[in-house]
């Protein structure tokens, strides 16, 4: 019938039931023979429950099995295919797969219906001038599944009222063994209307103008390979409908909406140079992952930003407080002033509790703009990383590498910091409670707490070397005083930098105390002045020599304050520092200057 063929099995059909010269009812599907082209039988097998839709240049055909032609009603123009499923949930037991093929520059599919389906890509090169690629108004679970070995390549048009080159109303579970490259000329490269679940398939964005991704509910990447680059705005979003209740985590993630973006494995890289705006005076700035909650579980997460006021990872959300303090100013608050945020909503996480975690890398080269900083994670909430191993670089002032207005807990893997401003910055505490962190600011304080309390940073069983390079006032452990400092484990902690004195830097207080009540082991401040130079190996060691830890630095690093403490330290002991240049070979963990199980014995005093 025109550009839509019907085949129906043989074996299967039965009579063929003719209605008075003017009909014929095959397989429950009646056809009007006035608009039948041809009656053939032939060899063809045909595999149940598949529409195929073959593009080619500016025309389509459609092939549709026997089985479910009762229940496909189509329209084809051009090569712009729409499709009207009216089955019920299943077709003889499974869901009707519609293939896809072929090669169009004017030509798009339209989904309709109400059930669950499959919409299989199988080496298809489709392109709508006017609008979307692929429209799904079915708001049922729709498996976008790329067939393996082929490669798919979809645009959509500029200028048109379309949400994404592929939408999808309802849930989208991207899968398959092949490739997929999307480009959204108008808006998004993807969009779903309620979660988007990616596994397996090679999946490309070259560019989008708006998100790469985006979708309601949550994102989940199981698996598989996925790069965005050149797009307007976040690399991959996930929006909260309003007036929606949102629930946390479910199992198997069952009615969730929770606003997360979860990876649990394979690898995601996002290129993001999008520039800012400024929308009703407010600095509108683009994100590489972007959601009210980021479960980082697994996998391998490279972010790229160049664009000034990015971020790389932003999440959570709550009502935020501004007091005292004259003018803006990049940290917020205005100079002396302070930011306060209640009602926080959100979470951030990485990696599991065994230790295990994804690999995550950030280069944020982009600058402040509009008193709005360039920050490699931004979270409102909470943040809580379990394990996996962590890469961050910023390289412009107020380009702090982690800050949470709410707190940090790091409770093991190993992670890296170089920063011009902070690496680690929180409004609450910051707790080094298990792993191996080393904060190297060349700009600001290594770590700082503003929580301005006793615990303000903790050092539990974790490993800490922090260190700045940019001198006085500011500090590799910066909490506005020193007794704010605990020491609740038997981890190790080794700090070098400027020293405060009274200041107090911008939340007062002052750093003056060198004590810390309550240490669970032995700790020392010292105050006089130590250069430590590059090229130079660094032995903390007790009286009879035995190397507690072993630390160097990237660039020379003139210190006034510097906390020495270590598995092993006790109150009264005497310790000493000395280097050689010689690089540890036996240290069971080589760790970005830190050097931890060594038996290395320093040759030249320093303290």
């Amino acid at each position: 019938m025109g550009n839509v063929t019907y085949q129906f099995p043989a074996s299967q059909m039965g009579e063929m039931t003719y209605a008075d010269g003017q009909s014929v009812t095959i397989m429950g599907r009646t056809f009007m023979l006035t608009d039948i082209d041809a009656m053939t039988v032939d060899g063809t097998r045909v595999k149940d429950n598949t529409v195929s839709v073959e593009y080619d240049g500016e025309t389509a055909s459609i092939t549709v099995a026997g089985n479910v032609a009762q229940y496909v009603e189509t329209t084809v123009d051009g090569a712009h295919v729409s499709i009207v499923p009216t089955n019920t949930d299943d077709v003889d037991g499974d869901e009707i797969t519609y293939s896809l093929s072929g090669t169009t520059s004017n030509g798009s599919l339209t989904l309709g219906g109400a059930y669950k389906c499959t919409v299989q890509l199988a080496g298809l090169t489709l392109t709508n001038p006017t609008g979307a690629a692929i429209n799904i108004t079915n708001k049922k679970r729709i498996q976008l599944s790329v067939k393996k070995n082929t490669e798919n390549t979809l645009a959509d048009g500029a200028g048109g009222s379309q949400k994404s080159c592929i939408y999808s109303k309802g849930q989208l579970q991207l899968q398959g063994n092949g490739s997929l490259t999307i480009t959204g000329n108008t808006a998004h490269a993807i969009k779903s209307g309620d979660y988007i679940q990616l596994k397996n398939l090679t999946l490309m964005i070259p560019s989008a103008v708006d998100d790469g991704i985006n979708c309601n509910k949550y994102f989940l990447m199981e698996s598989g390979n996925v790069s965005i680059s050149g797009v307007g705005d976040d690399g991959i979003q996930v929006e909260l409908e309003e007036d929606v209740d949102t629930t946390g985590e479910t199992e198997e993630h069952k009615d969730e909406n929770s606003g997360t973006i979860y990876v649990d494995g394979g690898t995601l890289t996002i290129n993001n140079s999008a520039a800012p705006t400024l929308v009703n005076g407010d600095v509108k700035s683009a994100k590489g992952l972007k959601a009210l909650c980021m479960a980082l579980n697994a996998g391998d997460i490279t972010i790229n930003m160049s664009g000034n006021a990015s971020k790389a990872i932003s999440c959570g959300d709550g009502t935020k407080t501004t007091s005292g303090g004259g003018g803006g100013g990049p940290w917020g608050g205005g100079w002396g002033g302070s930011t306060k945020w209640t009602n926080v909503k959100g979470s951030f996480t990485m990696g599991r509790t065994d230790g295990s975690g994804p690999k995550l890398t950030i280069s944020q080269t982009g600058a402040m703009y509009n008193s709005s900083s360039a920050k490699a994670i931004k979270a409102i909430c909470a943040v809580t990383i379990y394990g996996g191993e962590t890469d961050i670089y910023t390289k412009s002032s107020g380009g702090e590498g982690l800050e949470s207005k709410t707190s940090v807990d790091i409770q093991g893997g190993q992670h890296y910091f170089k920063c011009y401003d902070d690496c680690i910055n929180s409004a609450g505490k910051i707790f080094f409670n298990g792993g191996i962190t080393v904060c190297y600011s060349y700009g600001n304080d290594a770590v700082d707490s503003n929580a301005g309390t006793a615990g303000a940073i903790t050092i539990g069983n974790g490993v800490a070397f922090a260190y700045t390079t940019k001198g006085s006032p500011e500090e590799g452990f910066d909490c506005d005083n020193n007794s704010y400092i605990q020491i609740t484990g038997t981890g190790i902690s080794i700090s070098a930098g400027g020293n405060q004195g009274g200041g107090g830097g911008w939340g007062g207080g002052g750093s003056s105390s060198s004590t810390i009540s309550n240490a669970k082991q032995g700790y020392a401040f010292v105050t006089s002045s130590i250069s430590y130079q590059i090229n130079r190996y660094y032995t903390l060691a007790d009286a009879s020599g035995n190397n507690l830890v072993t630390y160097s630095f990237e660039k020379a690093c003139s210190s006034n304050l510097a906390l020495f403490t270590a598995t092993g330290m006790t109150k009264n002991a005497k310790y000493t520092v000395k280097y050689s240049t010689t690089e540890p070979t036996d240290a069971t963990t080589a760790w970005h200057g830190l050097y931890l199980g060594s038996s290395h014995e320093g040759n030249v005093n320093v303290t």
